[in-house]
């Protein structure tokens, strides 16, 4: 069973065999979280583990600094990581106050699915970690380490169906779908991410370029409407 305190107590151990400063950052009050107190499973991970860094990775399960910097991301959110070069990645939080998928924000604006969970999504990041160490050593410095693993955290996958919103209002028959679909422009686009594996990617943005992303009320489904971000409105 993946918890705070094996992934707190991994990142010790592997911070020893590294030369650099992984950083790894204590625990927080969850209630201090600028969103809701995440469910008993969540909410050990956090009390184990604050964060922790591989440059230039930097990952805040507490609330990362650039928290507010994206608007283009849904309004309900936890942002856990900043790949150093406009890449963000958070928890896919739903109104009741479900923790679910690990999503990620191209800086290019393709949404692109990380893992199921959070407890999954470190795990798999603290083992890659681990992994790295052997296979490639410290012999040529610290870049090719980094840079082997931020690669290796994108898995390929499945290129997500984009559905266009007027024809899920009359052609679906999945509540989720339509419901998002009634609730956005036409030239709006959805994606379905219920159940979607690690690497699975919705290419909002070459399909209608820059936008900002709607969630449906009960699931992982997004909409991307097109913005006008000069103007802050609807395109």
């Amino acid at each position: 069973m993946i918890t705070g305190h094996s992934l707190a107590t991994r990142l010790r151990s592997l911070a020893a065999r590294v030369p650099f400063d992984l950083a790894v950052l204590p625990g927080l009050d969850t209630t201090a979280l600028p969103a809701p107190v995440p469910p008993p499973a969540e909410r050990e991970l956090l009390h184990h583990l604050g964060g922790f860094s591989v440059p230039p990775v930097e990952v805040r399960l507490t609330g990362h600094p650039r928290q507010e910097s994206n608007p283009a991301l849904p309004d309900l959110r936890q942002v856990v990581s900043d790949d150093g070069g406009g890449g963000v990645t958070w928890v896919d939080i739903a109104p009741d106050g479900t923790w679910g998928q690990v999503l990620m924000q191209y800086r290019e604006g393709g949404l692109y699915v990380q893992g199921p969970s959070l407890a999954a999504w470190l795990d798999r990041l603290v083992t890659t970690a681990e992994d790295l160490v052997d296979e490639i050593g410290f012999e040529d410095g610290v870049q090719p380490y980094t840079d082997e693993f931020w690669d290796a955290l994108r898995p390929d996958g499945p290129q997500l169906p984009l559905h266009p919103a007027p024809s899920l209002r009359t052609d679906s028959t999945d509540p989720a779908l339509a419901a998002l679909a009634r609730h956005v422009p036409d030239n709006a686009l959805l994606a379905d991410l219920r159940d979607a594996a690690p690497g699975s990617r919705a290419r909002f943005d070459r399909a209608c370029g820059p936008h900002r992303l709607r969630r449906a009320a009960d699931a992982p489904v997004f909409a991307a409407v097109p913005w006008d971000w000069q103007h802050d409105r609807p395109r």
